[in-house]
C-alpha cells in the first residue's frame, strides 16, 4: 500500500538539484509520479507528485529532505495528497499559444475569457524575450475542454481578444497520443 505526496522545491539555480531531490525519493523507495522543473530568473524551482510506502509519516519524509534542502539551500514543502487527488480528464484537450509584444495583462485576459467559458487549465507556461530591442512574450497553455465548449466559439473569442492585445493566439487539438 503506497500514499501520495506533492512536493514543492525552491532554490538557487545550480547543477545537481534534480538528481539529488530525486535521490532522497529513490532512498525511500518513492516512485516520482508527475513533475514539473523549471529555472525563472535564476532559481530553480521543482513541483512533483509521487507516491511512497503508506508507513513513511510527514515527519519521515521532511527529516529525510532536511539534508538536502540544508546543503543546496532549498525551501522544500511537502503535503499528503487524498486519494481522491488523481486528475480525472474532464474533456478533450488543446493547445493555446499566445504570441506578441509583451505588456501587462495577458495572462489575465485570456484566463478570464477560459474561465468565462468554464475551461480548466491543465498546465499555462510563459516566456519573455527581447529580440532588437522589443520585448515579446510566449504565452503556452493545455487546457480542457468540456462536451458544452464548441472549440470554434472559443477560437473566435480568443481571436477578438488577441487584437487589442496585440498578440496572436492559436488554439489546436493537443497532441494527446505521445502517452
Amino acid at each position: 500500500m503506497s500514499k501520495r505526496w506533492i512536493l514543492t522545491a525552491l532554490g538557487r539555480d545550480r547543477p545537481g538539484i534534480v538528481a539529488q531531490v530525486t535521490k532522497v525519493l529513490y532512498d525511500l523507495r518513492g516512485n516520482l509520479e508527475d513533475s514539473a522543473m523549471t529555472r525563472l530568473a535564476g532559481e530553480f524551482v521543482i513541483m512533483l507528485t509521487f507516491s511512497a510506502p503508506a508507513a513513511l509519516t510527514q515527519q519521515r519524509l521532511e527529516s529525510a529532505f532536511q539534508a538536502v534542502s540544508r546543503r543546496l539551500a532549498l525551501a522544500v514543502h511537502l503535503k499528503a495528497l487524498a486519494p481522491a487527488h488523481r486528475a480525472v480528464p474532464k474533456g478533450a484537450r488543446y493547445a493555446i499559444a499566445v504570441y506578441g509584444a509583451h505588456r501587462p495583462g495577458i495572462v489575465y485576459r485570456v484566463s478570464s475569457v477560459l474561465a468565462a467559458f468554464g475551461i480548466n487549465i491543465i498546465d499555462l507556461a510563459t516566456q519573455r524575450a527581447v529580440r532588437v530591442g522589443k520585448p515579446l512574450y510566449l504565452l503556452t497553455l493545455e487546457v480542457e475542454l468540456s462536451k458544452r465548449v464548441r472549440p470554434e466559439s472559443l477560437e473566435r473569442r480568443l481571436k477578438a481578444l488577441a487584437k487589442p492585445l496585440g498578440v496572436s493566439i492559436s488554439l489546436r487539438p493537443a497532441d494527446t497520443d505521445v502517452l
